[in-house]
């Protein structure tokens, strides 16, 4: 490990010629190559390198039984450590075995390596303060750092050398061998031991990874902030835990962080309790989430998604999509993310094509919207069901939602009310939503308030600009596709059924509305039509073209 000034620490383990008194001592470093193994120095020229220098001895005379430290001042290349060669600890500082002793604060700017499970739970015990001992991985493979430094890593670089198999088979159900998260954050005692540098997957792939607790932070990395992790696949593994903040990559995502070119192949998520995600359980603070993919299950009882659970800080979220189920015990459930709640979502080119399903506030792409959220270039094509306020796109929104370029082919059906093709339910006097170029052709179905835009506008303001649906697709719709109307809403260039007795709207009479109520060869003129003129800025929505079915999808 290198020291602020470029210092380098080896603890002398033998002496040859050992003679009485101070000496100095002369120590010949044979590097190798220039791509030396893990746990020594590259160094550029010479490839044989001796140094002069004194010994540093804890006290009097160096021997084989006093053995101390020797420092050298080092110029090279880069360090490369292992860290499954982390040994004990100290309290003068971090005891990297044959390396010596370095305090956490001489790693910042540095990169380290892992290779297999031992990297990852010695680094679990390092960020976390913790002992990975206890697991079922065993105490040979586990470190103990419940008495060390908690070690953020903060500036530093974890890389995976290799693919990582964790030993636990093909068979989630009998898996056994668990793993204590990387870093955890503990709400009502406001303990946090974050992971804050770069977890480099370097493309590879994490198998098995099982982690099965009561307690708060479950996943590979249970909490993070001013973090990044990227270019990770995590594939059959299992994540279970009654705590909060729940997800394959990480539980809690805090404070300038980024995840990136992560996937979740089938695993299996499941969270008892609040916050859960197919990637992320939480956000909150500032987080980029981009090029991320879950395929496996995911289940919860509160603010559950296919990507994030929960949104209160500021999240941007493009370019990634969910194929697994995902489903809600309870509330809040999104094929993208369960709820915006206080915070800013931006969402752009992500989709869903699992079977999303909960109780109140359920949506293709996401659940609940209490703060703000734009989504743009999205769709669902998986069935969206729920008792009251569910929708193709997004099931409830109390806050302010923009809608734009997105659509739903899936089934959309709620038990009891405020069922929408894009969104269920509008509601509350400060809310707002806008709708612009958007379409439905799944089916809408529930027991009342049922529209095939939008279920029910309840309170707030909806605008609606350029949408359309299949009229047979809705049962019970009618409002110019708004099912039931008793804010402010305004409207044009929709088709629906209508019923006069309701509402003074009156009905769409030009042509290619009529010409997509009986047919869909027009859809993709004018929704294309409104994407390229340029006077509603549409440059950065996506191209619609014919997909295999007739009806438009986004050009690749």
């Amino acid at each position: 490990p290198i020291g602020e000034n470029g210092d380098v620490y080896f603890r002398i383990t033998s002496l040859e010629n050992e003679t009485s008194g101070n000496k100095d001592l002369q120590c010949i470093i044979n590097c190798g190559s220039s791509t030396a193994d893990s746990g020594k120095l590259v160094i550029d020229t010479p490839k044989i390198l001796t140094i002069a220098t004194g010994i540093n001895a804890t006290s009097g005379t160096v021997t084989s039984s006093s053995l101390g430290m020797i420092k050298i001042n080092l110029k090279f290349s880069e360090l490369l450590l292992d860290l499954k060669d982390l040994v004990g600890n100290s309290s003068t500082g971090l005891n990297f075995g044959e390396l010596g002793i370095v305090e956490s604060s001489d790693i910042t700017g540095k990169t380290f390596y892992v290779s297999d499970i031992n990297g990852l739970l010695k680094l679990s015990a390092l960020v976390g303060k913790v002992n990975t001992t206890t697991t079922e991985y065993g105490v040979n493979c586990g470190y103990n750092n419940s008495a060390g430094p908690a070690v953020p890593f903060l500036g530093a670089t974890i890389q995976m050398l290799n693919d990582i198999d964790c030993e636990n088979g093909d068979n989630k159900d009998n898996f056994s061998k668990k793993f204590i998260p990387i870093g955890y954050y503990i709400f009502k005692d406001d303990i946090q031991n974050s992971f804050q540098g770069t977890f480099d997957g370097n493309n590879k792939t994490i198998t098995g990874l099982y982690i099965n607790q009561t307690t708060d932070n479950a996943g590979l990395f249970g909490y993070v902030e001013k973090a990044e992790i990227k270019d990770l696949t995590m594939q059959n593994c299992k994540v279970v835990s009654t705590g909060f903040y729940t997800g394959n990559v990480v539980g809690y995502v805090n404070n300038n962080s980024s995840i990136s070119n992560c996937s979740a192949e089938e695993t299996e998520v499941n969270g008892g309790n609040y916050y859960v995600g197919g990637i992320v359980g939480r956000v909150e603070g500032t987080a980029t989430i981009t090029n991320c993919y879950n395929t496996g299950s995911v289940s919860g009882n509160y603010y559950v998604g296919g990507i994030v659970g929960y949104v209160k800080g500021t999240a941007t979220i493009t370019n990634c999509y969910n194929t697994g189920s995902v489903s809600g015990y309870n509330n809040y459930v999104g094929g993208i993310v369960g709820s915006v709640y206080g915070g800013t979502a931006t969402i752009t080119k992500c989709y869903n094509m699992g079977s999303v399903s909960g109780d109140f506030h359920v949506g293709g792409i996401v659940g609940y919207v209490k703060g703000t959220a734009t989504i743009t270039n999205c769709y669902n094509t998986g069935s969206v069901n729920g008792s009251n306020c569910v929708g193709g796109i997004v099931g409830d929104v109390p806050g302010t939602a923009t809608i734009t370029n997105c659509y739903n082919t899936g089934s959309v059906s709620g038990d009891f009310n405020c069922v929408g093709g894009i969104v269920g339910r509008v509601v509350e006097s400060v809310a707002s939503i806008a709708i612009v170029n958007c379409y439905n052709t799944g089916n809408v179905s529930g027991s009342s308030y049922v529209g095939g835009i939008v279920g029910s506008v309840y309170g707030g303001t909806a605008t609606i600009t350029n949408c359309y649906y299949l009229k047979t697709s809705s049962v019970n719709a009618s409002l110019n596709g708004v099912g039931v109307n008793n804010g402010t809403l305004t409207s044009s260039s929709y088709f629906g059924t209508f019923s006069s007795a309701e509402s003074g709207l009156t009905e769409c009479n030009d042509s290619p509305l009529k010409e997509f109520a009986y047919g869909k060869t027009k859809l993709i003129t004018v929704l294309e039509a409104y994407r390229t003129d340029p006077k509603n800025n549409g440059s950065d929505l996506k191209s619609w073209v014919d997909g295999s079915d007739g009806y438009p999808v986004f050009a690749l």
